[in-house]
């Protein structure tokens, strides 16, 4: 399964690319949905990405995602697993002190 970061980079270049076709935001988010089902990112992030596209050069935005400080959105599986395994470590010691 791809990362989700790698799927938003892929919806940006769709929406940038659908901007200059002049395809309506809320024709953008049906196209993007049928093909990135459950990953597709909200229709008012696809009218917040439109309209940045449309603000700066077309074919010429960045489209990676920028470092940004705060909570990360997703963590991997292996991070989940160790904070688990950690926590259920500390439980048992706590519980036989």
């Amino acid at each position: 399964m791809e990362e989700f970061s790698d799927v938003r980079f892929k919806q940006r270049a769709v929406i940038e690319f659908l901007t200059v076709e002049k395809v309506p935001p809320v024709e953008i988010h049906r196209r993007t949905q049928a093909v990135y089902g459950d990953q597709c990112v909200d229709v008012s992030t696809v009218r917040r990405w439109l309209r940045w596209f449309r603000d700066g050069a077309l074919g010429q935005a960045d489209l990676s995602d920028k470092a940004r400080s705060g909570r990360p959105v997703t963590a991997s599986d292996q991070l989940r697993q160790d904070h688990f395994a950690d926590f259920v470590d500390l439980v048992i010691l706590w519980k036989n002190n």
